[in-house]
């Protein structure tokens, strides 16, 4: 098995765009300013490879001593010495000279709902089969302002009035909202050392729960909302990373947000190690799986917590009527500490994850186990077993623990195009027990995902 370093993983990882149409060099902005393929920094999209997980250790840049090697577009520069001895004041700084703008289309082509029915046999909801075009858009920015400074983010909101109430939950409300952002600010002080502000794609959600990749702790976890955190790593080989944040139970993005909310409404911590593979801040140094993908084999091990100072619901709004969020919520309701561990293989194309949780207040349990294997370098298959507790009806006549199994493919049809199909099958034949309560739903969705 051959040693990677960083330029040999790079270099592989570009070997698709041979294969893919031209059209993979100009996808979003980090391609843009690399001028590269999405499938040098991810396994398949969302999901990051060793190269994607330097680059986010980095602060959302390539290894200390690369970074202008492999940047095609400089930043323009502003400000010089001479305003500096003027002003008296620092004024250099640089900003994008790429366009820092991307456009996502996402959605459901295909929706299949299995009927549901009483104990007796009465039809609750017939058979639903709902053909679509995507209709979800969003437009997606990122750019280095200067040395240290990286901004990413999603525009939404436009012309919509649902907007989004709960983090943990889909429920929505039809208060007016202005066209608003989720946005992640990094500051990196040095390689491996960030300092993070944001109310969206915090470093302890976004890898490993979604099309490319398998499950680590944060799948069994609360999701922090409006946070500010720390993230700290090392390894030239392997290595391991901490992240300790500190969130609003809302998000600023909404009009739900009291003046009970404070950023201490969540503390969360997450840290990992890395026992073998490329390493986390040089995306180098390991066993190259699979060149066309850029997964490294590894075995990684993980922990985390959230701690919710606040495990009630908020008193409700006198003019809107909705009550604020200020601790857990969805199936977090009532909790107040939630804790857990993980364990991840990567073996060629095979990937396997487990993650478990617990909490203390309600002392329930979460499990979820998925394995993935990529049959070509744009076919991957994966499935998923999940049983993730529903503490918000725990004191309704309701069976908690819901267990799914989620078999999936998904085929990029370019970096930047791909469609997943997903069939989630319910083990419990009924909301309540086996006699009472009525059947669960299952379900099929074919959903396409396309930027530029």
């Amino acid at each position: 098995m051959r040693k990677m370093t960083f330029a040999s993983i790079a270099t592989l990882c570009m070997l698709p765009i041979l294969f893919w149409s031209s059209e993979s060099q100009a996808i979003p902005s980090w391609g843009r300013k690399y001028q590269t393929s999405c499938l040098m920094c991810h396994s398949g999209m969302p999901q990051r490879n060793a190269v994607g997980e330097a680059f986010k250790n980095n602060g959302y840049r390539m290894p200390s001593g690369v970074e202008e090697a492999f940047t095609r577009q400089q930043q323009v520069k502003i400000g010089n010495e001479e305003w500096k001895k003027t002003l008296g004041a620092p004024v250099e700084s640089s900003y994008p000279s790429f366009d820092p703008l991307s456009l996502a289309f996402s959605g459901n082509l295909i929706s299949y709902k299995a009927p549901t029915h009483k104990p007796d046999g009465t039809t609750v909801s017939g058979k639903e089969l709902t053909y679509n075009a995507p209709n979800v858009a969003s437009l997606f920015f990122g750019g280095s302002v200067g040395e240290h400074l990286t901004i990413f983010g999603e525009i939404n909101g436009f012309g919509g009035a649902a907007v989004e109430t709960d983090k943990d939950a889909t429920t929505t409300s039809t208060v007016d909202t202005p066209v608003s952002s989720n946005v992640r600010a990094v500051w990196q002080f040095s390689p491996g050392l960030n300092l993070a502000l944001g109310n969206s794609f915090s470093n302890v959600t976004w890898n490993g729960v979604g099309v490319g990749g398998v499950v680590n702790v944060s799948g069994v976890l609360p999701s922090p909302a409006t946070y500010a955190e720390i993230n700290f790593t090392r390894g030239e080989i392997a290595g391991y990373s901490l992240t300790a944040g500190t969130s609003m139970a809302a998000k600023t993005t909404t009009p739900i947000v009291a003046t009970s909310n404070t950023i201490d409404d969540l503390l969360y911590l997450r840290g990992k190690y890395k026992l073998f593979g490329a390493g986390l801040l040089s995306g180098a140094n390991g066993e190259l799986g699979n060149p066309y993908t850029g997964l490294d084999n590894q075995i990684v091990i993980g922990g985390g917590l959230t701690y919710a100072k606040n495990s009630i619901s908020g008193v409700a709004d006198p003019t809107t009527k909705i009550i604020p969020t200020i601790g857990f919520t969805g199936n977090y309701t009532g909790e107040s500490l939630v804790y857990g561990g993980d364990i991840q293989g990567v073996y060629k194309d095979f990937q396997i994850g487990v993650a478990v949780s617990h909490d203390r207040d309600l002392q329930l349990n979460n499990f979820k186990v998925e394995a993935g294997y990529f049959m070509y370098s744009w076919l991957f298959a994966k499935v998923s077993y999940s049983d993730i507790a529903n503490a918000s009806k725990i004191a309704t006549p309701y069976d908690v623990h819901q267990p799914t199994i989620a078999p999936a493919i998904s085929a990029w049809l370019s970096p930047a195009v791909s469609l997943t199909g997903t069939y989630t099958y319910f083990t419990k034949e009924r909301t309540v027990n086996a006699v009472t309560g009525v059947t669960n739903q299952n379900t099929f969705a074919l959903a396409v995902r396309a930027s530029f």
